[in-house]
């Protein structure tokens, strides 16, 4: 049985240089600073007050003091989320700049105990756990840490146990109740407005097409589905079992009939206190240092002339071209840009091994397979080592697979090696509309993807024969990076979907950890004793750099105004068919989870 605890603490240290020190190295476009002057009145105006709200005593200061950490729903997991920011240094971290600081200031003299505050959690299990990691081993370092919330979810819960003493608002609400994920489903929709879904995929279990052509999950689909659940609910119950020293029998009673009230919170043990905000800090009784403070200070108090390992972030769908936000909101990894980093840190000699950040559900088949030849160059110089986040899949998984170490959480979603394909026939709701279109073509198959036709059986097999094609070509590259057989690979692949937990017993991956396992495991073979210095990629840009860049950049842009706003329903459908629509434009193939998947 695999157990959710933190990796143990390896000799070799590494630390990352201050935010601002990339950054400052460009200098800023008198024209852009200009044409911006107003918003950057606004903008520092802000910046000062946070820097005011957040000031304290710097970390060489020689009073002990606690961590304060602060968990948001806006906790990004790679650069690239930074928005109306001015100055990188002020930008909240990363979840792996979190988890690393925790595990840092363990054995931080400096450091008396841990306050952890979650006003929200939106990110996915595997992040989730990262940051759970590192509280339990500044826990099990023997110091005190203190979680506290107004109200308490699932994940919120999960992450917060890891705490030596959990504190409930007295008024606040727990809902600790059990794991839900909800697949939403089109074909009723697209039947009302006379869209019509000709898809193939290879694979039995590579459901992504299911919401485009069914009302409902086929059996294949249910059984990976609960198989997934399952999984993610065991690794839920035994680290609320761990983190409060209780049976797993005990807290999946807890989570059966779960306390909703406070003072049933208190009286079944689900926490150690009711307690108002200002009674946390009486009891902790000392001063605070925040943990974006923290991280700045240690960064640039610490850094030494250590070797340096690339710390590459993908994060989003995969697609061709360049990367950067989505028109219906999040990120894309562009194979270009992409592919261009890992040639930078490639051809630079001081980087000793590179770790890449995978988080992504896939995407563009031919992109994921031009980002999984750039790894191979890569890996021809230096060793390349995967770590996982929430998603590696599908796609997300063709790129990491020839890697020389794979490394997820427990709870990353991983595996779905299968491949799928196809069309929408729009001609119904062209018609609702009044759209007419009229057609020229010369060639027997010219309208084969056509979005007025649907596949006749010659179209179909045809597109077919294609998708098993590029199916049998996955499969053997597979194969050939996990260094076992096509039968093996192909007996775990069919598109099923897997938790990281579930795919370390079935080879898929090679260890179970986060990015702080991913960077020691790449130094370690790349022969890199003491410590060593991280630098990520992307770099974290203000907004002022953005803007210069966006300006310089065309092809990419900035997030838009509507990004933000629709309802959500509505934004996650036109998001999953405009997500499935922009990939298969690529070449007609498509790697990549369904549209929206989620376990809450």
């Amino acid at each position: 049985m695999v157990e959710c605890v933190p990796p143990p603490l390896l000799e070799a240290g590494y630390v990352e240089p201050h935010k601002g020190t990339a950054v400052a190295k460009k200098r800023k476009n008198l024209i852009i600073w200009l044409i911006a002057f107003s918003i950057l009145i606004l903008v520092a105006t802000g910046a000062g007050l946070f820097m005011l709200l957040d000031g304290g005593p710097s970390i060489g200061d020689s009073k002990a003091r606690w961590l304060h950490v602060r968990i948001t729903p806006m906790i990004a997991e790679a650069p690239g989320s930074e928005g109306l920011i001015l100055d990188p240094a002020e930008m909240p971290p990363l979840t792996t700049e979190i988890s690393k600081a925790i595990t840092t200031a363990a054995t931080d003299d400096s450091i008396e105990g841990l306050l952890l505050e979650v006003e929200g959690v939106g990110m996915g299990w595997g992040q989730v756990q990262e940051i759970r990691d590192a509280i339990l081993h500044f826990r099990e370092g023997g110091k005190p840490s203190v979680a506290w919330a107004e109200q308490y979810g699932n994940k919120e819960y999960f992450l917060a146990s890891a705490a030596q003493e959990v504190h409930l608002a007295p008024e606040g609400l727990t809902l600790v109740n059990g794991l839900s994920m909800t697949s939403m489903y089109y074909a009723g929709t697209f039947e009302k407005f006379g869209v019509t879904a000709n898809f193939e995929h290879v694979g039995d279990f590579k459901s992504a097409v299911e919401p485009y052509e069914r009302r409902g999950p086929s059996p294949a689909a249910a059984e990976a589905t609960n198989a997934l659940l399952d999984s993610i609910y065991g690794q839920f119950l035994r680290g609320i079992a761990q983190g409060r020293n209780i049976e797993i029998d005990a807290a999946r009673a807890l989570v059966d009939d779960p306390p909703l009230t406070g003072a049933d919170a208190l009286e079944t043990g689900l926490v150690d206190s009711l307690s108002y905000r200002d009674e946390v800090d009486e009891l902790i009784d000392g001063d605070t240092i925040k943990i974006g403070r923290y991280i700045q200070d240690s960064g640039s108090a610490w850094l030494a002339n250590g070797k340096r390992i690339a710390v590459v972030h993908a994060e989003g769908t995969i697609v061709s071209g360049r990367g950067g936000p989505g028109l219906m909101g999040g990120q894309r990894i562009g194979s270009t840009s992409l592919n261009k980093l890992l040639k930078e840190v490639r051809e630079d000699d001081e980087i000793a091994a590179v770790v890449i950040r995978v988080n992504s559900p896939g995407g563009s088949a031919m992109a994921s397979d031009a980002i999984w030849r750039e790894v191979g160059r890569t890996q021809d110089e230096k060793p390349v080592v995967i770590s996982m986040g929430d998603l590696a899949a599908s796609g997300g998984y063709y790129m990491s697979m020839g890697a020389d170490q794979i490394i997820a959480q427990p709870g990353t979603i991983t595996g779905s090696i299968g491949v799928l394909g196809g069309k929408l026939n729009l001609s119904g709701l062209y018609a609702e509309v009044g759209l007419s279109l009229h057609h020229y073509e010369r060639g027997a198959r010219a309208d084969l993807l056509s979005s007025t036709k649907d596949f006749d059986p010659e179209d179909r097999a045809k597109f077919r024969t294609f998708l098993e094609g590029f199916y049998t070509t996955f499969v053997q590259k597979a194969a050939q990076g996990r260094g076992i057989t096509y039968e093996e690979l192909e007996a775990v692949a069919q598109g099923r979907v897997w938790t990281g937990e579930q795919a370390l017993s079935l080879g898929l991956v090679d260890q179970l950890g986060g990015l702080d396992l991913a960077v020691h495991t790449a130094a370690d073979l790349a022969g890199v004793t003491g410590p060593v210095v991280i630098e990520r990629y992307p770099e974290r840009l203000g907004f002022v750099d953005q803007l210069v860049k966006e300006m310089s950049n065309p092809e990419s842009s900035l997030p838009s105004a509507h990004q933000l706003q629709s309802a959500a329903p509505i934004q996650d459908v036109l998001q999953a068919v405009m997500v499935l629509e922009e990939v298969l434009a690529d070449d007609g193939i498509a790697a990549i989870l369904p549209g929206h998947f989620r376990i809450d």
